[in-house]
């Protein structure tokens, strides 16, 4: 008969056997997906433009399907410059990447993405060419009348290409 304190330490070993598995296979998807996927066009943090929030970037048209190479797994705070060389998101404690104007394929709106579900038409998502692979960008905003002025800045960029 196994002692109170035995049953508990076979239960913390298979729940730290469970966290290596995930995270083993974390670190293989990535290692994975940083061999594919070409890198990313890295620029300078700007602390200008639209105040937001980057929830992530997906395999286009597979919302579930998280980009985890090249830094561009993690979420968090951003802003948000549309200029003449593309879309600039300056990410808090990550790499800031530019998605380039040629690469910019659409722009639309979404309610959800992987473990994000807003109001209708909250997020804002950005399709590009990152390589040969078409991903989504999706950017969440502190308020309707940012998301509006990138979107509408991205869709003018998407327009001038055309």
């Amino acid at each position: 008969m196994l002692e109170l304190y035995q049953v508990g330490l076979i239960a913390i070993a298979v729940l730290c056997a469970l966290i290596a598995l995930a995270a083993r296979s974390w670190v293989k998807r990535a290692n994975t997906q940083n061999i594919v996927l070409a890198m990313p066009q890295f620029s300078e943090f700007v602390d200008d433009g639209d105040s937001g929030s980057y929830v992530a970037t997906t395999f286009a048209g597979r919302p579930l399907d998280r980009v985890s190479a090249h830094g561009l797994a993690y979420a968090g705070k951003a802003r948000v410059l549309v200029g003449d060389k593309g879309v600039q998101i300056s990410r808090t404690g990550e790499k800031s990447f530019l998605i380039g104007k040629a690469s910019l394929l659409s722009v639309s709106r979404s309610s959800a993405v992987i473990d994000r579900a807003v109001e209708k038409d909250g997020l804002l998502s950005l399709r590009w060419k990152l390589g040969e692979s078409e991903v989504e960008t999706h950017l969440r905003f502190t308020s309707a009348q940012s998301r509006d002025f990138v979107a509408t800045g991205a869709s003018e960029l998407l327009r001038s290409i055309k």
